[in-house]
């Protein structure tokens, strides 16, 4: 009994000695760069940013409130601010609506770069109207913030490149290598703009050397315990996948309801749904953002990074507390539209729900639908797949020509920043990109942005300042 307890002492002391070393030897492998400072956000600059959200180019789910005038009205305001990218760059019309810019190189030889943007905002529900601080779209800018819908989704993305473009062709600069900038004009519904764009560079046989849309963003505030600013740099987005769950069985008068209706079959395979999450997993990115941010965390929290076999359980704790981390972890699951009735007094014969999630990499919509069924277990739910479905995006190396370019170019505007790979847990345009590129990077310069898709959606002056002087290094630094 006593050589046990000597041996069991033995191995924990072995145990906290590789879990010591591996935090003291836990240091970070950020190349160091000197931050340039970012020259003042012009008067024009900042109008012209302000009027490009008085446009309300909103992508609804119901096309017939399609306003094809103010998409036609912001592609006159684009010609007319921006005339030497206008001059100097062929632009491209598909879907009647999407834009397509192409900016030649020095050498043409190099593979092109895509830069993406999409023109097209969420609605705003018309009983939160009064609840907005400022008119949604008067782009008022106020208390150190631009406020508008668009503001962090995506006309930011969008005029910064524009204003970059204008700027450097003043100076009569040409890019290293063709850029080609792809502005989707339904990227909340789908993005067929972006879609269109995509085939039409394959047709092309165009290989691009790296693809950059919105994503990741940099933040001070969503890192709690570190004392720098981390850029989330998007490496790869998770799937989409929404199924339609139907239920038929007969009804009738409520006065007499039958022991189980269609609407309880339906709410009983919700729940069963809701209550058997899908397991977390540590994906290529969630990685890559523990080695990159651990170094600069306090100790227990640095010391759970540099040994996550050992407190991969601690970790998924704490990741699991809010939304936005737990879907960093795992395939999530949600109702979002339930349907059924006519009238009070009517038991209904149809229900009908439809479930979004929302996949890791690694998680297939194949597998993910047949687990469903599974656990719902139940022949009378009818499953159905819906039309938007994208399965999630292999991961770009952080080795890569596109990361590693984005990389330098947030530490060239913003000091002091940690960059790391990041899982974008939303939808972009980019998903549609596949086959013109393998290096897909997903990330908005902008620090902090409040209320996306929200109430009182804005930016704050420092976001656009650095979205600017970001776009300008990447395009000045080119190889």
């Amino acid at each position: 009994m006593k050589k046990f307890f000597i041996g069991l002492l033995v191995l924990l002391l072995a145990l906290v000695s590789i879990v010591l070393f591996n935090t003291f030897t836990f240091t970070s492998s950020q190349t160091e760069v000197t931050a340039i400072p970012a020259p003042p956000i012009t008067d024009s600059s900042l109008q012209h940013f302000t009027k490009a959200l008085t446009y309300k180019t909103i992508s609804y789910g119901n096309p017939a409130l399609f306003d094809s005038s103010a998409f036609l009205g912001f592609r006159i305001f684009l010609e007319q601010t921006y005339p030497l990218v206008h001059q100097h760059m062929q632009r491209e019309i598909l879907s009647g609506y999407s834009l397509l810019y192409t900016w030649k190189g020095k050498d043409e030889g190099k593979k092109p770069i895509v830069i993406m943007a999409h023109q097209d905002v969420v609605p705003v529900e018309e009983a939160t109207r009064n609840m907005w601080t400022y008119d949604p779209f008067s782009g008022t800018v106020k208390d150190g913030f631009v406020w508008g819908r668009g503001t962090t989704d995506d006309k930011i993305n969008l005029i910064a490149q524009f204003e970059t473009a204008e700027k450097l062709l003043r100076e009569n600069f040409v890019p290293s290598r063709t850029i080609l900038f792809a502005f989707g004009h339904d990227e909340e519904i789908g993005g067929k703009g972006a879609i269109a764009i995509a085939k039409l560079l394959k047709e092309r046989g165009i290989s691009a050397e790296m693809i950059l849309d919105e994503g990741g963003i940099i933040t001070k505030e969503k890192m709690p315990g570190l004392t720098k600013p981390v850029a989330l740099v998007g490496t790869a987005e998770k799937g989409y996948l929404s199924l339609e769950l139907t239920v038929e069985k007969p009804g009738g008068h409520s006065s007499m309801p039958e022991q189980e209706t269609a609407i309880d079959i339906l709410t009983k395979a919700i729940v069963k749904l809701r209550s058997e999450p899908f397991e977390p997993e540590f994906t290529e990115p969630m990685h890559g953002l523990m080695q990159s941010v651990g170094p600069d965390m306090p100790f227990l929290q640095k010391m759970a990074f540099a040994n996550p076999w050992l407190f991969k359980k601690a970790i998924i704790g704490t990741y699991e507390q809010s939304g936005p981390g737990n879907a960093m972890i795992r395939t999530t699951l949600v109702p979002t539209i339930v349907q059924a009735g006519v009238k009070d007094n009517v038991v209904p014969t149809v229900a009908t729900a439809t479930i979004n999630l929302r996949l890791l990499p690694g998680n297939n919509s194949v597998q993910v639908i047949e687990r469903l069924k599974g656990i719902v277990n139940d022949e009378r739910v009818v499953f159905k797949k819906m039309a938007t479905l994208a399965e999630a995006s292999k991961v770009t190396p952080v080795k890569s020509f596109g990361f590693q370019q984005v990389e330098m170019a947030i530490k060239k505007s913003y000091p002091q920043t940690i960059s790391s790979p990041f899982l974008v847990i939303g939808a972009t345009d980019s998903r549609h990109f596949g086959e013109i590129s393998t290096n897909i990077i997903k990330f908005s310069p902008m620090i902090d942005p409040i209320g996306f898709h929200g109430i009182d959606e804005r930016v704050s002056l420092e976001s656009y300042q650095t979205a600017l002087w970001f776009y300008e290094q990447l395009i000045r630094e080119l190889p």
